[in-house]
């Protein structure tokens, strides 16, 4: 095996291995990396599979993927290479390996899907479908100065009569109908595909009952024909320093007065009583990038180029 020649040893992940691979990702994102917050929680996930690459026995590459869409895709995440080992084909190593065990154990799988950001060459272009791409735009605050200035934000659309509707919480069962309606589909998620922060689903009913497990806030502004829908995952820690939060907003649909008054509202509920500083990444149609930083730097204060270059989804055959 390829491996083999490299001198890797495959394994599945367990808890005992969490600080190899933290001491593997303290460059991951500049500080703002998700996997110390989820790492746990993946190994618990019956349909995902956690694969360490270890060299002399030390964790040196992780990729993991989770089965999705009926059984029928593997969404891959958290792919991280030790910085020492970058360079030297070990990415597509292990990716290869969790392939083939996706494929021994999953026979079904067809697709595999992917979140990348930044641009998309000819050559990637050439390998994947592009499902969809949503923009990306990072607020980073503390929060003892942001809840003033959300209050008057929210206050002042109020005040305007005409540009304040309160958004919708969805329950269980709303969701159901309203994620799987054939116009909301075709209409308003990007490229028929719900976004969970990093992770591509397929409007499936499987699919949303993995989801109303995770404790979102989901919004809508109604619940027949909606224009915008978002979601709101849970905030938690983040490497980037003491009491750091990240918060992730999904937007869907083209409506900026709408999809503004979610994120003021996913943004409200979402800090409730943390304490530190939050780092909120928020991501949206590319047509409304523009109209929310905009919004942000009157509201907020936000003054810093853009951070990311878009969220693109990508899939291509197993």
């Amino acid at each position: 095996m390829e491996g083999a020649s490299h001198g890797l040893e495959f394994c599945l992940a367990k808890e005992a291995d969490f600080e190899q691979v933290m001491s593997i990702s303290e460059d991951i994102y500049g500080g703002i990396d998700y996997l110390p917050a989820k790492y746990h929680a993946w190994l618990q996930e019956p349909d995902r599979r956690v694969i360490l690459a270890k060299k002399k026995g030390q964790v040196i590459a992780l990729v993991s993927a989770n089965v999705v869409d009926d059984g029928c895709t593997a969404v891959v995440e958290g792919l991280r290479v030790a910085p020492m080992e970058r360079g030297k084909g070990i990415a597509g190593i292990i990716q290869q390996y969790c392939f083939d065990l996706i494929r021994a154990q999953f026979p079904e799988v067809k697709v595999r899907r992917y979140t990348r950001s930044g641009y998309l060459g000819p050559e990637t272009l050439a390998k994947f479908r592009l499902i969809c791409k949503q923009e990306i735009l990072p607020l980073h605050c503390e929060l003892e100065e942001i809840r003033p200035k959300l209050d008057a934000a929210i206050s002042q659309l109020k005040a305007c009569g005409t540009e304040w509707e309160d958004p919708i919480l969805l329950r269980a069962s709303d969701v159901q109908r309203v994620f799987l309606n054939p116009n909301v589909v075709g209409g308003v998620l990007p490229g028929k595909t719900i976004v969970l922060d990093w992770a591509p689903y397929r409007p499936l009913q499987s699919n949303l009952e993995i989801l109303l497990k995770k404790n979102l806030i989901w919004l809508a502004d109604g619940q027949e024909e909606p224009r915008v829908l978002s979601l709101g995952a849970t905030p938690y820690r983040i490497p980037m320093g003491a009491d750091c939060n990240r918060l992730s907003i999904d937007i869907f649909g083209k409506h900026f007065p709408s999809a503004r008054n979610q994120f003021l509202a996913q943004l409200q509920r979402g800090i409730g009583t943390l304490q530190g500083s939050l780092y909120c990444l928020l991501y949206l149609d590319p047509c409304l990038w523009q109209q929310m930083y905009s919004f942000c730097q009157i509201s907020f204060g936000l003054h810093q180029e853009r951070d990311f270059e878009g969220q693109n989804v990508l899939e291509t055959e197993m």
